[in-house]
C-alpha cells in the first residue's frame, strides 16, 4: 500500500505500480504467477478522460503476459467489490492465484472536479442534495448530514460523540505512517474545526485524496503455506428494493458474511468500517451488529472502539484519518487487517487480534448506500 495523500505529480499508473510492487514481494510472486487482475477505480474517467481499460494501462507497462483484467467500477466499495471478484474467481476454482488493485488519483487544485466525481456514484434521476453540493463540498455530505440528524433524533448521539469518534480516528491515524492526517486531535479541537454541514465539521469528513493498495489471493500451496492469513467470508450485497435505513446495504452485507464464516461479531476481534464521515462510522456499528441499536452514544463516549476497547473500530485511522482515495479504501482495509492479523501493526496493534471484519460501502440510492462489501479476515 502506498501512503494516501495529495501526490499531483504522481500518477495513477505509479502509485498502482508501487503497491502492486509491494504486494508482489510480499507474497513472492510476479506477473508470471498471476492469472488474472482485478482492478477497482472510480474517478480517472472524471479526473483526466481514462475511462474503460484503466487496469490495462497499469498492468501493460508492468510487463504483464495476456492474463485477463477486469475493471471494477462500484462507486467507493469498488475496492471493496474487486476484492470479493478476486476471491471468488480463486475460492472457484478459475485461477489460483490472482492480483486485486484499488487505485485512485482524486485530488486537484480544481475542487468542483473532484466533487463532480462523486456525482457518478448516485442515482442520476433521484438526487437529493442542497445548495453547494458538488461544488463547495462532495455531494455526499448532505447525505452523512442527514445520518447525524438520524442518530440525534434516534439514537441520542451527540455532536459531542461525533468528535470523539473523530478524535479517535485522528488518533489511530497519527500513528499510521501511510496516513494521509497524522496529527492527533482533540474532540474540541474537531468540533471547533470549519463548519460543513449540519453538525458536521471538516475534522469529521474523510479528506479528499490520492493513493493505491494491493492484495494477493492465492490457493497455491507454495504461496498460501507461507502466509497467515485467511479469508473466511467475502460478500456483496446490493440496495434492497425494500430499504428501510439510512445504509441497509450494510446490514445485509454484514449478515452475510457472518452467516458464511459460521462466526458472530462478537467473534471478531477488531473492524475497518466504512466512516466516510464520523457519523458515518457510528451508524454502522448497529448496522453491521458490533453494537446493540440504542447502544451508540456510549459506544462512543466510554471508548469501546479505541484500539484497546472492548471493538477496535479503525485502528488504521480509517476514511477520516487514513485517507479516502475511493477506489483503493476497500483494498486499504485488506492491508490494515493483514498487518493487524500478522501483529506487525506497530503502535497502532490490537492485542490478540486474531479475526477482521471489514466493510466497505458505496453510491446511493434514495438517500441511503448502494452497495456494501464485506469481508472476515482471519488467522
Amino acid at each position: 500500500m502506498t501512503p494516501f495523500g495529495r501526490f499531483e505529480d504522481t500518477s495513477l499508473k505509479d502509485l498502482s505500480a508501487q503497491a502492486i510492487n509491494q504486494a508482489f514481494d510480499d507474497a513472492g510472486v510476479t506477473f508470471a504467477d498471476v492469472q488474472a487482475v482485478y482492478f477497482g477505480n472510480v474517478a480517472a474517467g472524471v479526473m483526466y478522460g481514462q475511462h474503460s481499460i484503466r487496469g490495462e494501462t497499469v498492468t501493460h507497462y508492468m510487463g504483464a503476459g495476456p492474463i485477463a483484467v477486469n475493471n471494477v467500477e462500484n462507486a467507493c466499495a469498488s475496492g471493496g467489490n474487486a476484492f470479493h471478484l478476486g476471491w471468488s474467481a480463486v475460492a472457484g476454482g478459475q485461477y489460483d492465484t490472482v492480483l486485486v488493485v484499488g487505485s485512485e488519483k482524486l485530488y486537484s487544485s480544481d475542487k468542483q472536479r473532484s466533487f463532480q466525481a462523486f456525482m457518478g456514484g448516485m442515482d442520476v434521476d433521484h438526487q437529493d442534495f442542497g445548495e453547494g453540493a458538488g461544488v463547495s463540498r462532495s455531494p455526499f455530505i448532505d447525505r452523512y448530514a442527514k445520518v447525524a440528524a438520524y442518530l440525534m433524533d434516534d439514537r441520542g448521539v451527540t455532536p459531542e460523540a461525533f468528535a470523539e469518534v473523530a478524535s479517535k480516528a485522528h488518533f489511530n491515524g497519527s500513528l499510521n505512517p501511510l496516513a494521509q492526517r497524522r496529527t492527533p486531535r482533540s474532540a474540541e479541537e474537531i468540533l471547533a474545526a470549519r463548519h460543513v454541514l449540519g453538525p458536521l465539521t471538516v475534522l469529521m469528513c474523510s479528506p479528499v485524496g490520492d493513493g493505491a493498495a494491493a492484495a494477493v489471493i492465492t490457493s497455491a500451496p507454495a504461496v498460501r503455506d507461507s502466509r497467515d492469513v485467511s479469508i473466511l467470508a467475502s460478500q456483496l450485497r446490493s440496495l434492497p428494493a425494500d430499504a428501510h435505513g439510512p445504509s441497509d446495504s450494510h446490514e445485509y452485507s454484514a449478515a452475510a458474511a457472518f452467516e458464511q464464516a459460521g462466526l458472530s461479531p462478537g467473534d471478531m476481534d477488531f473492524a475497518e468500517l466504512h466512516d466516510a464521515t464520523s457519523p458515518g462510522e457510528i451508524v454502522s456499528w448497529a448496522e453491521s451488529g458490533l453494537c446493540p441499536p440504542g447502544d451508540e452514544m456510549a459506544w462512543a463516549m466510554d471508548g469501546h472502539t479505541r484500539i484497546d476497547g472492548r471493538m477496535p473500530v479503525n485502528p488504521s485511522g480509517g476514511l477520516v484519518a487514513r485517507g479516502h482515495p475511493i477506489g483503493a479504501t476497500g483494498v486499504a482495509q485488506v492491508f490494515e487487517a493483514v498487518q493487524q492479523l500478522r501483529g506487525k501493526a506497530g503502535s497502532r496493534q490490537v492485542d490478540g487480534a486474531r479475526r477482521a471484519f471489514l466493510q466497505c460501502g458505496g453510491g446511493l440510492i434514495k438517500g441511503s448506500t448502494a452497495v456494501s462489501s464485506a469481508h472476515i479476515l482471519g488467522v
